[in-house]
């Protein structure tokens, strides 16, 4: 009899310290939602879901006011899944810049492989436009495997802003960490078990999270941001495809001149920062410029330079820019044009 009651006992404490995961599992995932997602939409982008593994994506089928999505959740044409053996894919992974605003003929994705039809290549070219606004590189990893079922053979990487805007460096989440989906980073879970780590916060027994540098913009190193780019990087190399970066070009002007109203009028500016601070905006832009360089370097991909595309277009930065980030129309020709040649400089479209 008393073996029935240690069993059922022992069952019970099982039972119950398992209903206690479950609960505060969900309760932590509910809560990551609201604060990832919930707290900072505004709903002005109604083409944008809810996705369980990367935060949101765009919504199938969606095809309004110069806004059409496939029924793959990419922006364009609809497409075949299977890749035709005799066409080059090249995936396009971004955030509303390689999005573009509206109008299908506004992203560089569509521009790109215009430009690409010109040229007098031997392949046959298709452009995916992987991008999707207010992604950064945590986005992009977790979506990543997804986006490789699509078998592309070239995975250009345009990201950074959202990144570097997502808030006050000093407090930027440690995303670092093994995860199951995008609500669960930033948690501050040192554990797998939700149970052991309320236990162990309760305590008081937590650890610190690992360094992640310094508000302090001299010192500052964009830790994962590098972190989950490698990851993106090794993880479409292990597929086969061929991985180019870009860097990340700009309405901050670079010259020392004064810039003009209208460009000072469209700069925007990250909430750690004060208003008008141009100079560090422009230390801030150029310590991901340079964290996108050596990676390229130190994992030996290929990288095309799009700010240089704009050295010598610093005066006419606010007509080739509508914000801080954000190309025109016109700035997707430039921005295309310079895709394309680079591309075909390396051989990577022949």
């Amino acid at each position: 009899m008393k073996r029935y009651t240690f069993i059922s006992a022992a069952g019970a404490t099982l039972g119950a310290l398992a209903g206690a995961e479950w609960y505060l599992r969900q309760r932590d995932h509910a809560n990551n939602r609201d604060r990832w997602f919930h707290e900072g939409y505004d709903g002005s982008h109604p083409y944008n879901v809810f996705h369980n593994r990367s935060g949101w994506e765009l919504m199938p089928g969606y095809d309004v006011a110069g806004i059409r999505i496939n029924q793959y959740g990419f922006r364009g044409d609809d497409i075949s899944k299977r890749k035709d053996p005799n066409v080059v894919r090249i995936m396009c992974l971004g955030d509303s810049c390689t999005f573009g605003t509206a109008g299908d003929e506004s992203p560089y994705p569509y521009q790109l492989k215009q430009r690409l039809d010109t040229m007098d290549l031997e392949a046959d070219y298709q452009t995916i436009n992987a991008g999707v606004e207010g992604h950064a590189t945590i986005n992009a990893l977790l979506r990543l495997p997804r986006l490789l079922t699509f078998h592309p053979d070239v995975l250009i990487i345009y990201l950074g802003w959202n990144d570097m805007w997502i808030g006050n460096p000093k407090h930027y989440p440690d995303m670092r960490r093994k995860t199951q989906s995008y609500w669960h980073y930033g948690n501050g879970a040192q554990t797998g078990l939700r149970l052991i780590d309320s236990a162990k916060d309760g305590l008081g027994l937590d650890a610190p999270p690992p360094p992640i540098g310094s508000f302090d913009i001299d010192v500052f190193i964009p830790t994962n941001f590098e972190f989950n780019m490698e990851r993106i990087i090794r993880t479409a190399r292990k597929a086969g495809v061929q991985v180019v970066l870009t860097t990340l070009p700009t309405l901050i002007p670079k010259h020392n001149g004064q810039p003009s109203l209208l460009c000072l009028e469209k700069l925007h500016y990250p909430a750690f920062f004060a208003q008008g601070d141009l100079e560090r905006i422009k230390e801030l832009h150029e310590i991901y410029d340079t964290s996108i360089r050596q990676l390229a370097m130190r994992e030996d991909v290929e990288l095309i330079d799009l700010n240089a595309a704009f050295s010598d277009q610093d005066t006419k930065g606010d007509t080739y820019f509508s914000n801080t980030w954000l190309p025109s129309v016109e700035g997707n020709q430039i921005i295309a044009r310079a895709l394309a040649d680079g591309l075909y400089e390396r051989e990577i479209v022949r």
